[in-house]
């Protein structure tokens, strides 16, 4: 998809990825909350609220600022080395089974043109260290929660990295490298992304969310679909309760 055509051969550029339903199959909280589930840290209920909260976010509905702020509460007190053990662990047992071939390879591809790589999404810190060691993408802006003497705390980092401050955070990348994000991609799925898609040269709608493929269309933005199945159910191999 990206090109390199002689009149923006010497320009530096950048290519941002959104995580959930972009390269991720799927929404991370609730990969996330059944994993928990199946290890016997979560109950039925908790799952069933991720259920509600995502179907408000994909209508566009969700109060993300309380959602993640009441999400932060559950870890108060717990050791940061132990979450950051429990996430390694996920990702390794079930969330890097999910990522879409097809968004490994365009990552490929932009690396290859020599474009700066960014991550840019609304996961947490916990996730996104794995994650972008994996896809050996070294710049990255995500949500994580204040820690203090190695425990967390509950409270969250402000401003979350969610829908229109996702745009101040690539800007802060842009005077950080000295490019301009006129010539720089955007893949996201959301709705929510819509300001941030604005303020980038070439917006791509990668698995929209129906209010996203119609602006899409609407826009004349390039619009991609990756369809792979998803993977198996797989047995945690984690022992998590007691742990602290």
């Amino acid at each position: 998809m990206p090109s390199n055509s002689t009149g923006d051969s010497r320009k530096k550029r950048a290519a941002f990825f959104d995580v959930d339903y972009t390269l991720l199959a799927g929404s991370s909280m609730m990969l996330y909350a059944r994993y928990m589930r199946q290890a016997g840290e979560y109950r039925l209920w908790d799952l069933l609220f991720g259920i509600y909260y995502l179907a408000k976010y994909k209508m566009n509905l969700l109060d993300m600022d309380k959602v993640i702020a009441k999400a932060g509460r559950r870890y108060r007190g717990m050791s940061e080395a132990h979450l950051l053990q429990v996430c390694e662990r996920w990702f390794e047992d079930e969330v890097r089974h999910y990522l879409f071939p097809q968004g490994l390879e365009l990552i490929e591809d932009h690396r290859k043109n020599g474009d700066q790589l960014c991550l840019l999404s609304a996961i947490s810190i916990y996730l996104m260290l794995p994650l972008s060691r994996h896809l050996r993408i070294e710049n990255y802006f995500c949500n994580s929660m204040k820690v203090v003497d190695g425990v967390l705390t509950g409270e969250m980092n402000w401003p979350l990295c969610y829908g229109r401050n996702k745009l101040e955070y690539a800007r802060r990348f842009e005077r950080d490298k000295g490019i301009s994000l006129k010539d720089c991609y955007c893949y996201t799925d959301s709705i929510t992304d819509l300001e941030t898609m604005e303020g980038f040269g070439y917006p791509v709608a990668v698995n929209p969310d129906p209010l996203l493929r119609r602006e899409a269309k609407k826009r004349g933005w390039k619009i991609v679909d990756f369809r792979e199945p998803p993977p198996a159910k797989r047995k945690p191999r984690l022992t998590v309760k007691g742990q602290r």
